[in-house]
């Protein structure tokens, strides 16, 4: 099938709906609508067949609702045909009614194609907004519709009608809050939802407003818009870039947009308001409004916590990043430096402390493994490390990763020397085990340097880290001097005759 442009769809539905305006209740208006609606529904499902996945199945939904739609009509006609005019209610009510249902589902998996996880929030606020408009068309159009009818069939099929209603606002509100594209086949669906919306209501109210008008009539001359709305459905599914709703939008996802502002500064000055301006004579009425204020908010409330314990939450992260090394989740320079400061002067106030003591790692081979292996492979063997240095510690014990291949171990409560070379020689033993990743086989060494704030005056931070720095650089360059000179022992056969 050749694809027809989407702009071309509802310009299509309109010329066919303009009789409808013109003549309502005529047989020319009533054909044109019908094979405009026929068209629109055959175009949507052609249209599907070039779509695959779960695209296919929320747009067959939104297809399928049209369809119900169209078929409820044509029942009606063929009904009225042969057994004359069919009252308020009709076998094509039940059709008319489950598109809004069909409707929903559709839009809910379009939309979590393009948010998967992300449509909490958008959900609660359009169940706000909803709950509004399910108490306003509840309090002016369910009940003064009831008012002097006893309650039966058409009481319940009218009251279906603007509850479909409320499906399709709380559809719009979550399509347009949601995350993702506001873009291409989106604003088609939006518009759809919209006018659609616009008609149900203009259908249910009309007959108040005008009452000598016959509601058939009334019926008749929005035939079109509703035509209008159902093609922008369609529309959205011959789109070229259909696919594109279910697309994120991740440049626009985390900012708050206006309109979802005013729409609950709407919904949380509404109900009050309303309380405030009219009296509410019957117990039902009442009731309602209560339970509508209850419902509003628990929603709020809910949101209100789920931003909170989010911004917790974002604020735990950051925090724990500002303070650990990303690769191997041990301290950072900056908290190393805070934690050694606040050691020093606790070690101030006992005056035979011999520690803080800080332990400077450096691993040996590591150079090699990055360039032989690459990076993932020196990342692995650091992170390897780390979990080694972690499980090795003393509790009270800090290790801090300060870049590349050098880490530090503070331990602030330490006897004397020995404890102190005690402690070194268990982190040498660190590296005695090779690092294993599937099927390769790396071996490092690790160099340490030892200072403590005891064999030191006025020491500080930065002059006890320099200290551990400098003794571990001058064992690195011993054990670098004595691995050349048996290098040279190896090959040199006046030394090996002499041996």
């Amino acid at each position: 099938m050749r694809r027809v442009p989407a702009p071309l769809v509802p310009a299509f539905a309109a010329l066919c709906g303009l009789p409808s305006a013109i003549w309502p209740g005529t047989m020319f208006a009533h054909l044109c609508y019908q094979i405009g609606f026929i068209t629109l529904v055959v175009m949507g499902w052609l249209r599907l067949r070039q779509l695959h996945g779960p695209l296919r199945t929320g747009f067959g939904f939104i297809v399928g609702a049209l369809t119900v739609w169209v078929v409820g009509d044509l029942l009606y006609d063929v009904l009225d045909r042969l057994i004359g005019p069919l009252g308020d209610v009709s076998p094509s009510d039940a059709l008319w009614i489950c598109g809004y249902p069909l409707l929903a589902i559709g839009l809910g998996k379009l939309v979590r194609l393009r948010a998967p996880g992300k449509l909490r929030e958008g959900m609660l606020d359009a169940l706000a907004m909803a709950t509004v408009m399910a108490w306003l068309c509840w309090q002016f159009v369910i009940l003064p519709a009831a008012e002097g009818q006893r309650f039966g069939l058409p009481t319940l099929v009218g009251a279906f009608y603007p509850l479909g209603d409320v499906v399709l606002f709380a559809a719009v509100a979550i399509l347009i809050l949601a995350p993702g594209t506001k873009k291409g086949a989106t604003v088609y669906l939006a518009a759809a939802l919209v006018v659609t919306l616009v008609g149900d209501v203009c259908i249910s109210m009309l007959p108040q407003i005008f009452p000598d008008l016959s509601r058939a009539v009334q019926a008749d001359r929005l035939d079109g818009v509703l035509l209008v709305a159902n093609s922008f459905f369609v529309a959205a599914v011959v789109h070229k870039h259909a696919a594109r709703i279910a697309e994120p939008d991740d440049q626009h996802d985390q900012r708050l947009h206006p309109a979802r502002v005013v729409f609950l500064g709407i919904a949380l000055v509404a109900l009050p308001m309303f309380a405030g301006l009219q009296t509410f004579d019957s117990l039902v009425s009442r009731v309602s409004l209560l339970t509508s204020i209850a419902v509003l908010t628990a929603l709020i409330l809910i949101r209100f916590v789920l931003v909170v314990r989010e911004q917790e939450y974002i604020r735990a992260i950051l925090a724990h990043r500002a303070q650990h090394d990303q690769l191997t989740g041990l301290a950072n320079r900056q908290a190393l430096r805070s934690r050694l400061d606040l050691a020093l002067l606790r070690a101030k106030a006992r005056a035979d402390s011999y520690g803080p003591v800080i332990f400077y790692l450096d691993l040996n081979g590591f150079k090699q493994i990055n360039d032989r292996h690459g990076h993932a492979s020196g990342d692995y063997v650091l992170v390897e490390f780390a979990r080694r240095l972690r499980t090795g510690l003393r509790p009270g014990d800090l290790a801090a990763r300060l870049g590349g291949d050098e880490f530090v171990v503070l331990a602030e409560i330490v006897e004397n020397e020995a404890d102190a070379q005690a402690i070194a020689e268990r982190l040498r033993g660190l590296t005695d085990e090779p690092v294993w990743r599937s099927d390769e086989c790396f071996t490092v060494g690790v160099s340490i340097g030892v200072a403590a704030s005891g064999d030191l005056v006025d020491v500080d931070s930065d002059a006890l880290l320099a200290a551990a720095d400098g003794e571990m650089y001058a064992e690195k360059t011993s054990r670098r001097d004595r691995r050349t000179a048996a290098g040279r022992h190896r090959t040199d056969p006046v030394t090996a005759d002499a041996g």
